[in-house]
């Protein structure tokens, strides 16, 4: 399997783990070699499984309070767009939009992961919380 195969399956195996975004990523491979993942590589891995698309078009959507990558549906087209500075891009090809988004949101995680300690505290050894709700204590 591709690295960027196994980056576009993040947004499944996420759903079935408890394993973070970073936790999965590191899985990948892809924090030791960025370099080797590219738009193009990964527009191919969507087009090979349509439905991981979706599923990252899901994740993109959810992406405004976190500062970095985003990606919405407008009209017939695409926007990619960088939250913390406004930069964007307009793509009308479903998978090539989700492609750039993909590449560009996991490199943001990466620049964080790779952030010293101080600046980014506890991120590269976070793990989801669980799924179920915390029991309250009653009197």
């Amino acid at each position: 399997m591709s690295l960027a195969q196994r980056v576009s399956e993040i947004p499944n195996a996420y759903e079935h783990s408890n394993l973070s975004t970073v936790k999965l990523l590191a899985q990948t491979g892809y924090l030791d070699r960025p370099q080797t993942l590219s738009v193009g590589d990964v527009q191919k891995a969507l087009a090979e499984e349509p439905q991981l698309a979706e599923l990252w078009l899901e994740r993109g959507m959810d992406q405004r309070l976190a500062g970095g990558w985003g990606i919405e549906h407008e009209g017939d087209r695409y926007r990619v767009q960088n939250y913390a500075s406004g930069h964007y891009l307009l793509v009308q090809d479903r998978l090539l939009a989700c492609a750039e988004f993909i590449v560009r949101y996991i490199g943001f995680i990466r620049d964080i992961v790779k952030r010293p300690q101080s600046e980014a505290p506890g991120l590269a050894n976070s793990e989801r919380l669980p799924r179920r709700s915390m029991p309250v204590a009653t009197t």
